[in-house]
């Protein structure tokens, strides 16, 4: 079988890219740039330059059974992606969505996640084999693109959810079920909620940073507001601001503490833990050895 995987040198994409060349399957993949695609994926993928629009999808169907639907987060994401399933109507072909965290996914929830629920609603109505994957925060996200530059910067860990923790997931235990997924129909019609095996704070993550640092990393305690600020004051466009403030109230409020047993139901492997994910990027933490 052949998989078109959009979205697939990001977070997610590259690995699910990985998980499918493992177990044999062919892939295409869509990619704005397959220079720098080709750097970062393995051998054997198929490319497909371009800007995700009607004609290219529908010219990179030919022999497709499934079809991985991500694309770039940013103001009009809803769109790009109900233009893939319009693309798609009247096939066989599966669609795995890429959706966000549960919590979040609601009509009047942070703006990406308020598209999130309108293109959920629509292949859930939509005649199409489907599968939904709403995982938890990333801790490649959190913790590796925001986290670890400030760590790097000053010293401190930012805190803005106070007390509350978070279930935070492995980018590649998401690909692991997105690829079993892709390429079995066990899971049709289904949403799968993702997290990794616990809830963790930000005081702890700041614990075993110190650890692997050999120094003292305190917490900086700020507010969902502050990180507005900061994104702002970067030059982050208003809506994307107000968006993370959201995404930040709902961690503080204990929103993402839940935890599921999914991952290692879909994949027979138990998720990768904080700690762990820690212990991979140590270098980059400047640890005293």
């Amino acid at each position: 079988m052949t998989v078109l995987v959009l979205g697939a040198t990001g977070n997610v994409g590259r690995h699910v890219v990985r998980e499918l060349v493992a177990s044999g399957t062919a892939v295409r993949a869509v990619t704005r740039d397959t220079a720098r695609a080709s750097e970062v994926l393995p051998a054997g993928v198929e490319f497909v330059e371009g800007i995700v629009s009607d004609d290219l999808i529908l010219g990179s169907l030919d022999g497709v059974e499934s079809v991985f639907l991500l694309t770039p987060h940013g103001y009009a994401m809803g769109e790009e992606q109900l233009r893939v399933i319009r693309a798609v109507r009247r096939s066989e072909v599966r669609i795995v969505k890429l959706s966000g965290t549960s919590s979040a996914i609601t009509p009047d929830g942070p703006h990406a996640c308020r598209q999130h629920w309108e293109v959920e609603r629509v292949l859930e109505s939509s005649g199409q084999p489907f599968v939904i994957i709403r995982p938890n925060s990333f801790m490649q996200v959190l913790i590796g693109q925001i986290v670890l530059p400030a760590v790097r910067a000053t010293g401190r860990v930012p805190n803005a959810i106070g007390l509350s923790g978070i279930s935070l997931i492995d980018a590649r235990d998401v690909a692991a079920v997105a690829a079993r997924t892709l390429t079995d129909s066990t899971w049709d019609g289904q949403t799968l909620v993702l997290t990794g095996p616990r809830a963790i704070t930000y005081a702890e993550i700041a614990e075993r940073i110190s650890e692997l640092r050999g120094a003292t990393t305190p917490v900086l305690e700020i507010t969902p507001a502050d990180v507005r600020t900061t994104m702002i004051g970067r030059g982050l466009a208003l809506w994307e601001a107000d968006h993370f403030e959201e995404m930040y109230e709902l961690f503080r409020a204990g929103r993402s503490e839940f935890v599921t047993g999914t991952v290692a139901a879909v994949t027979r492997n138990e998720p990768r833990t904080v700690d762990a994910y820690l212990a991979e990027i140590a270098p980059a933490l400047a640890v005293d050895t």
